[in-house]
């Protein structure tokens, strides 16, 4: 199964993740070009995983063992990497990342020990991040029948859930040359540490995300409900933006709500939908189909 898209809309730009995700394919071609020079071939060698050396420690999360490898970390670090490295915040994302790979590496050298190229672990790791964020955000994936794309979406959870109980088996088996102590050790760090964040509320939800905490323990409101077509709606959207002290999320209004500039649009559904120009580009939800939809930048 290959993923190609998650549904998660950005806050803020992961350029972090983009400046990882080239500098991981340049030190790959630089492995390329080391070959034909045992000299340079000597030094790339020295940052392999070997034991408890700082240079293998921190250096292999770089290296690669060839095009699949480096093709299939890179397609994970860019889907899920993106979406944490919004959530997290340029400046953080970097660090939390090189951690999660440091408990990965440990977790390997305690339970298996052998040399190890890849940033398998610390990939893991931020998939674990994003299953605490984002569990039933939807991702698409697709596999191979006989040359064939097999197109299909399911929601966050089940996907990586399946995936980090194939790692726990290959981990029991011990068979391959895959690193599957690593996976796993990667995946509960970067799982424990996104509770930790949002337990401590470092990190902070939206209002129209469900992070693992609002699944396994839903919050009662003596609040009562009020559809998201009424302004009343909104307005309490706004003063619980106001009091965190977060920019609000995009309010679409039922055709015939009266605003200055405003946008008209319909969704897929069939709604017809008015914005506040200010909100252009931002992400809302159907007010009919609760879809999540990009308001026009009109």
């Amino acid at each position: 199964m290959i993923p190609y898209r998650v549904d998660v809309p950005f806050n803020h730009r992961p350029v972090m993740n983009w400046l990882l995700v080239t500098s991981v394919i340049f030190v790959f071609f630089v492995q390329l070009s080391a070959i034909s020079d045992p000299v340079a071939s000597k030094t790339i060698s020295s940052f392999i995983l070997d034991g408890w050396g700082i240079r293998g420690l921190f250096g292999h999360m770089w290296l690669h063992g060839g095009f699949l490898h480096l093709i299939g970390n890179m397609i994970f670090l860019w889907l899920f990497g993106n979406a944490v490295c919004s959530k997290l915040g340029n400046v953080l994302y970097l660090p939390v990342y090189v951690a999660l790979g440091l408990i990965a590496t440990m977790s390997h050298l305690i339970l298996d020990g052998r040399t190890a190229v890849g940033a398998s672990g610390a990939i893991n790791g931020i998939v674990g991040m994003y299953l605490v964020f984002f569990p039933e955000n939807t991702i698409s994936c697709f596999f191979l029948v006989f040359f064939r794309p097999i197109f299909f979406s399911l929601s966050g959870y089940w996907l990586i859930l399946l995936w980090f109980a194939f790692d726990l088996f290959g981990a029991f088996r011990g068979s391959g040359n895959v690193a599957y102590t690593a996976h796993v050790g990667g995946f509960v760090g970067g799982f424990g540490l996104a509770i930790l964040m949002l337990k401590m509320k470092w990190i902070g939800m939206e209002r129209d995300e469900r992070s693992i905490f609002d699944i396994l323990l839903p919050k009662k409101s003596n609040i009562p409900k009020v559809s998201r077509e009424e302004l009343e709606f909104w307005r309490r959207e706004f003063k619980e933006k106001e009091k965190r002290k977060v920019k609000p999320v995009a309010p679409l209004l039922k055709s015939g709500k009266a605003m200055d500039k405003l946008i008209h649009f319909n969704c897929s559904c069939g709604q017809s939908i008015q914005v506040s120009r200010d909100y252009a580009g931002k992400i809302g939800r159907c007010p009919k189909c609760s879809k999540r939809i990009q308001i026009p930048k009109q």
